[in-house]
Parts: C-alpha cells; sequence; structure tokens
C-alpha cells in the first residue's frame, strides 16, 4: 500500500483576506477623560479603552490640523479644569493648615 502522505491531495493555497472597513474612534468625556475603540467591518475588536490625554496630544499632532485643532481645544478646555481644580484645592490646603495651626497656638 502507498504512504498516507502520498494519497493526499495538494493543499489550495487560500484566496487573500478581503480588506475591510476598520473605523478608530476617539471619545472625550467632559471631564477630560478619553477612551479610544476601534471598529473592523462590523465587529468590535477594540472596546472603548482609556487613553491618557498626553497619549492623545501626541496623535493629535500627526493628524491633519483641523482635526488636531479640534482636539486641542478640548484638550485646553481639560487643562483649564484641572488648573481651576487645583486652586481650589490649594485654597482648601491653605485653610485646613490654618485651622491646624490654630487648634495647635
Amino acid at each position: 500500500p502507498a504512504p498516507a502522505a502520498a494519497a493526499k491531495k495538494p493543499a489550495r493555497p487560500r484566496p487573500a483576506a478581503r480588506p475591510v472597513e476598520v473605523t478608530v474612534t476617539l471619545n472625550s468625556t467632559a471631564e477630560g477623560e478619553w477612551t479610544v475603540e476601534v471598529t473592523a467591518g462590523r465587529k468590535r475588536t477594540v472596546r472603548p479603552t482609556p487613553v491618557q490625554p498626553g497619549e492623545v496630544a501626541k496623535a493629535a499632532r500627526s493628524l491633519p490640523a483641523a482635526v488636531a485643532e479640534a482636539i486641542e481645544s478640548s484638550l485646553e478646555a481639560a487643562r483649564q479644569r484641572q488648573a481651576e481644580r487645583v486652586e481650589r484645592l490649594r485654597a482648601e490646603l491653605d485653610a485646613a493648615q490654618r485651622a491646624l495651626q490654630e487648634l495647635s497656638g
């Protein structure tokens, strides 16, 4: 009898996979948090995943100017909110330190 390997038909080459449309969506919340998700065809391949604002800024610099400007305006608003928060926290810390000194003195 002939060996089993010789009896097999040669493998047919697989047809190349058709390219699918890929959509990358970058989302920003009012609080300045960013997420990215990816959809290939109709299948979501990456669920919303947190992205650091610095990484968003870096990516924006490599995109067309109109896109970068839109992203930068959102980043600037987030910077402003954070600066205001820092000032509120500093004022709160100063008040707490004064109260502690009064209790100690």
